[in-house]
């Protein structure tokens, strides 16, 4: 049986050449799409692992508002973790 689905394939593989060549190759790009999404997904789910009280650890951001636009930054000045330790128990 599955010697039959084989050579029935290969026939209509060779017998349109066009349609199987556009078939196989959107096959391969979309495996490929899905394995670089995989793989983008599974480094940024994998980030600072290495810490070991790595659910502890937080990000502080700093949000700057203009007259024209709001700004997101994540560079902070020097003297906010010693500020942050002073004005906050939880933090160490």
């Amino acid at each position: 049986m599955l010697k039959n689905y084989l050579i029935t394939a290969l026939r209509r593989l060779v017998r349109h050449k066009g349609y199987s060549l556009i078939n196989i190759a959107g096959l391969a790009v979309g495996m490929a799409c899905c394995l670089i999404i995989a793989g983008y997904i599974a480094f940024q789910l994998s980030y600072d692992n290495y810490h070991a009280d790595k659910d502890r650890i937080f990000r502080v951001a700093q949000i700057e508002r203009t007259q024209s636009a709001i700004s997101y930054d994540t560079n902070t000045a020097g003297p906010l973790a010693p500020a942050l330790r002073e004005s906050f128990a939880e933090v160490e």
